[in-house]
């Protein structure tokens, strides 16, 4: 008997996901019939499902179409803008935080600079920001008939799709937030280790934001979720094995398996820089990488890429550097690709060649993953924040079983890869 009620309720829940999924990927309501006929279910059960979204507030009827002899034909509409999640990328230098409806398409976006030492109520305000951002658009589009909501839109990086923000956005309707830190960051949301922010550490970030903000709180590294975004919709997408490797103000490796974060026993897989003595270059002080021809490592690989002869030589130098720690990461994950954050993308090629010659060299067997430039810049922490997230709480999100997180959507972007 209780096997037979268990396998109802999981026909009965995946029916539910197939109709919603319908839903969510049409800019326009369907009828009962059209969702009959893409789900193949019949049309008796779509009714069933359609009223089992509708009293968890999923769907909405909108007016029936009248064109035609006959009853009109009864019409539902993903109700997208009930619910929110959000993601938030928390830094020393400040945060950023993405607001996304039910759909996964943003609504909402803010970067607040922090005026000291980072602190989570930094969290909160960015996330009001965001909120406030969203706010003004939709105030703009009522008065000009929404021509300026859709610059303003594009500009503050939306990817397309039909916004919920056609008014303001009351942050009473989040169901999740996901946040990145960086640092070693345990289970259950404390900051274990973190150079960056050591005012943040022995704190249960995820235990406090989850009591000041009412909802569930996922906190993760940043370069795991900036890893696990690349996978998802980045130049990861459509490989299951990936090594990310970003070369920013320090060097930083994680890595994703069968699609999911690599943490490891104790969280610390991927954590190079907590071998004792351990220098990815003769020139890093303290983590830091220090470069001799540009002041940062973005401004070197630009240089690099316009011609500069000091800067190639440097890039070169530092690529053979790093390259046997890379190999040695490589030989024991074995990926399908290696995802190289280094800089603007439109300059990642000047990085890409001398690198991968660089672990070439340092490998006997012939078989090595291709080296692609990373696609979703800098916001690829808090994007893959907000992911986490819709992954760890969809089941509160949506009151649905197994609905799949709308990782297209939050990570939309027209992919170009640069691989070497």
């Amino acid at each position: 008997m209780e096997t037979a009620r268990g396998a109802a309720q999981a026909e009965r829940a995946a029916n539910q996901v197939a109709c919603l999924r319908i839903l969510a990927d049409a800019d326009e309501p369907r009828t009962v019939g059209v969702l009959s006929e893409a789900t193949g279910l019949s049309r008796p059960t779509v009714h069933a499902v359609l009223d089992d979204l509708l009293d968890a507030g999923l769907v909405e009827p909108t007016s029936p179409a009248t064109a035609g002899p006959g009853r009109p034909a009864r019409a539902f509409r993903f109700a997208r803008e009930t619910g929110l999640v959000a993601g938030v990328d928390l830094g020393p230098r400040g945060a950023r935080a993405i607001i996304c409806d039910l759909s996964g398409h943003r609504v909402g976006y803010a970067e607040l600079p922090s005026n000291g030492p980072a602190d989570l109520s930094l969290i909160p305000r960015a996330l009001q920001a965001a909120a406030d951002a969203a706010r003004c658009a939709s105030e703009v589009s009522a008065g000009s008939g929404g021509a300026e909501w859709r610059a303003l839109d594009a500009a503050a990086g939306s990817h397309g799709g039909s916004s919920a923000s056609s008014g303001p956005l009351d942050l009473r309707r989040l169901r999740a937030v996901g946040i990145g830190l960086p640092g070693v960051v345990e289970a259950d949301g404390r900051l274990r280790a973190s150079l960056a922010t050591p005012g943040l550490v022995g704190l249960p970030v995820g235990e406090l934001l989850a009591k000041e903000l009412g909802v569930p709180v996922v906190v993760d590294n940043d370069i795991k979720l900036a890893a696990l975004a690349e996978q998802r919709g980045g130049a990861g997408l459509g490989y299951s094995d990936v090594v990310y490797l970003q070369i920013g103000h320090r060097l930083s490796v994680s890595i994703v398996l069968n699609g999911v974060i690599r943490q490891g026993r104790h969280r610390l897989a991927g954590e190079l820089g907590a071998q004792r003595g351990m220098r990815w270059t003769r020139n890093a002080q303290r983590g830091q990488l220090v470069w001799s021809s540009r002041p940062t490592g973005a401004e070197v690989l630009t240089a690099a890429a316009a011609g500069d002869a000091a800067a190639q030589a440097e890039l070169q130098e530092f690529c053979q550097q790093i390259a046997p720690r890379i190999a040695t990461v490589l030989l024991v994950v074995d990926p399908e690709v290696v995802v190289v954050r280094g800089g603007p993308a439109a300059d990642s090629s000047a990085l890409l060649r001398p690198l991968a010659a660089a672990v070439e060299n340092e490998l006997v067997f012939p078989e090595r993953p291709p080296f692609a430039a990373a696609a979703l810049g800098r916001e690829a922490v808090v994007l893959g924040a907000a992911g986490n997230a819709f992954d760890r709480y969809s089941s509160d999100i949506y009151g649905v079983h197994d609905y799949p997180s709308p990782w297209a959507r939050i990570t939309h972007h027209e992919v170009e890869r640069t691989t070497t």
